[in-house]
């Protein structure tokens, strides 16, 4: 496994604010953003690694996000009782448990 980039991502409540803070306060910018029927969200980067806020949000802790360069890569890096799946933008990957309980997902945007 070669992870290429690092995701951050986060579900908020309030989409305008976590990005003004992340983007005026941070320093961070804004690489991609999407609006959907039941979600918006902004990609903001920092270097190889990338924050998501994703509206609305959601009770429970955010994963860390390892992104691989391919969906075979993904298979490789399967964990017993990990099955990867397409997820509703279109990334395919996996979640599963890390260490003192992170959540940890591997995926890829590429077949």
């Amino acid at each position: 496994m070669s992870p290429v980039a690092l995701w951050l991502p986060y579900e908020v409540d309030d989409l305008d604010a976590a990005t003004a803070f992340y983007t005026d306060r941070v320093g961070l910018s804004v690489v991609d953003s999407w609006a959907g029927p039941e979600e918006q969200g902004v990609v903001l980067g920092a270097g190889r690694a990338f924050v998501e806020l994703v509206a609305p949000g959601r009770p429970g802790p955010a994963p860390l996000a390892f992104q691989l360069g391919s969906a075979a890569e993904v298979d490789a890096a399967r964990f017993a009782g990990a099955e990867p799946r397409r997820f509703p933008r279109g990334h395919y990957g996996f979640v599963t448990d890390g260490p003192a309980g992170a959540r940890v997902m591997i995926w890829s945007e590429r077949e």
